[in-house]
């Protein structure tokens, strides 16, 4: 794990001389899920972000085994949305792919912005690109120069009906190892190996009931970490979540476990960020205890339309490491303060020291749902983290909406002491621009977007299987510091899946 001091400096050199140790190759791997079809989707951020007009696509088709069954090189050139149906593409022999972007350009950020999605039947699953393989060796010394540190940020939420699981895939050589697993409940820790075999470029799924008796027993909350074995030339998260006995899923990646890592800013500044709201949908923050050790007091301001705090609620105290996470309820929060759910349209969450100074990452987890629901690994903003001078905001994502799908999308301004701003939203389809609006951000308010309005899309039918389209956003504000968070809600199964923007 590259500390995060570090990947600052990074940023900062970036801005400095972008001819440094530039980016050439970005990439990904995909893996299949059984009972869908799974493909990617882009903006082509390239040319619209960049001028960039000369990029390429390159996608390899994996077998079971590790072995190439082809190829194929997409140009990547026009203003639009490209999506590519991998399954349908290169067919059921493939379990996995190699998605790589070439330009002459300096790409910048070796992890494209591109989001898998993997369609069942009446419901569709999306996640940002999570694995890749690493561009050369000296990227390798940089990010696998000590042992990885366990992997966190994992829900096992669940039921008799609803099954939690996560996918661990191999890279650019075989796996011949295991997986350590450690799951803490009610002070109690619970420990498991499973054993981890695999060819190259392929996954093994696992469910969590089948790694940890305590899950078996029905303890379904607490900490769970598992322990990935280390490999060259490869950054690899876990894809993990939930699903239902009809096989429809909600799953997300993992992230880093920092709770052994004693790395802080120089100061005690509170780490802060803001979220759209969408009422009915059920939303939640969760706090795993993976940050630097110590003691963080956690808040939640609910801002109402014209972005004015109506109330601060304490969500709890977390200790890190640690076997307890604070887990608030937003919905909840909105009725204790006695306030009414139409009239919050943000909420911002607050982490400030108990003492000392405040870690570097202070991560969490976004959820919005309820049974199958989406939970968005998200990390708190701080006044230490380097901001270029006369930077603007960008941030560009996907919503999935039509047929079966009702998408939702809501942009804000990470402090909620920020000025207001007008953005500038424009969305995208596989045709090109769709069309352009102006909205006003207030000052600790959010945009809410209405996605069916914007796309021509009618009204979510309930008895529709259909996933829905793929559109893109893109919002420019002068603020530097926007946040969207897309969001589908899939009426067959009330699955809800999303991201947050790039």
């Amino acid at each position: 794990m590259k500390p995060y001091k570090n990947v600052d400096a990074t940023r900062a050199a970036y801005h400095e001389d972008p001819a440094r140790n530039s980016v050439h190759r970005s990439s990904l791997t995909v893996p299949t899920m059984p009972g869908t079809s799974v493909e990617i989707s882009f903006l082509n951020h390239f040319l619209i972000k960049r001028n960039y007009d000369n990029v390429a696509c390159r996608v390899t088709a994996i077998d079971a085994d590790g072995n190439r069954i082809e190829a194929r090189l997409f140009p990547v050139t026009e203003p639009r949305v490209y999506t590519l149906p991998l399954s349908q593409i290169f067919g059921a022999e493939a379990c996995s792919f190699l998605v790589d972007f070439f330009a002459a350009d300096n790409l910048f950020i070796p992890f494209p912005a591109v989001m898998i999605n993997h369609r069942g039947h009446g419901f569709a699953n999306v996640v940002h690109s999570f694995n890749r393989i690493l561009n050369d060796v000296f990227e390798d010394d940089d990010i696998n120069n000590t042992v990885p540190p366990p992997e966190a940020s994992i829900d096992p939420d669940g039921n008799d009906a609803i099954e939690g699981f996560f996918v661990f895939s191999s890279g650019m050589q075989p796996v011949a190892d295991a997986l350590n697993v450690e799951f803490s409940h009610n002070e109690t820790t619970h420990v498991a190996k499973i054993p981890a075999s695999l060819p190259r470029f392929t996954s093994l799924a696992i469910k969590f009931r089948d790694a940890i008796t305590a899950l078996e027993n029905g303890a379904d909350t607490g900490v769970l970490k598992i322990q990935q074995p280390a490999q060259p030339m490869y950054f690899g998260r876990l894809f993990t979540g939930r699903q239902n006995a009809q096989g429809a899923f909600s799953a997300n990646h993992s992230y880093y476990d920092s709770s052994a890592t004693a790395e802080y800013w120089d100061n005690d500044a509170a780490g802060y960020r803001s979220y759209p709201y969408f009422p009915g949908v059920g939303t939640r923050i969760r706090f795993h205890p993976i940050m630097s050790p110590g003691t963080l007091e956690i808040s939640v301001g609910l801002h109402n339309q014209t972005g004015r705090e109506r109330a601060r609620i304490d969500a709890g105290t977390l200790t890190s490491p640690g076997t307890t996470c604070v887990d608030a309820d937003i919905d909840r929060c909105i009725e204790d303060a006695g306030l009414r759910a139409k009239d919050i349209s943000c909420f911002a969450v607050h982490a400030r020291p108990a003492s000392g100074n405040t870690p570097t990452r202070i991560n969490h987890q976004l959820i919005y749902g309820r049974v199958l629901f989406s939970s968005i690994n998200v990390s708190l903003k701080n006044p230490n983290v380097y901001a270029p001078d006369g930077k603007t905001g960008l941030t560009w994502g996907q919503v999935l909406a039509g047929g079966g799908s009702e998408g939702f999308l809501g942009i804000v301004g990470d402090d909620p002491a920020g000025a207001p701003s007008e953005i500038e939203i424009t969305v995208y389809d596989a045709t090109g621009e769709l069309g352009r609006s102006a909205k006003e951000l207030p000052a600790g308010g959010a945009v809410i977007v209405d996605i069916e309005q914007v796309t021509g899309q009618a009204p979510v039918a309930s008895d529709a299987v259909d996933s829905g389209t793929c559109y893109w956003y893109v919002a420019r504000s002068e603020r530097r510091d926007l946040t969207a968070i897309g969001l589908s809600r899939h009426a067959a199964c009330e699955q809800v899946t999303g991201e947050h923007g790039f």
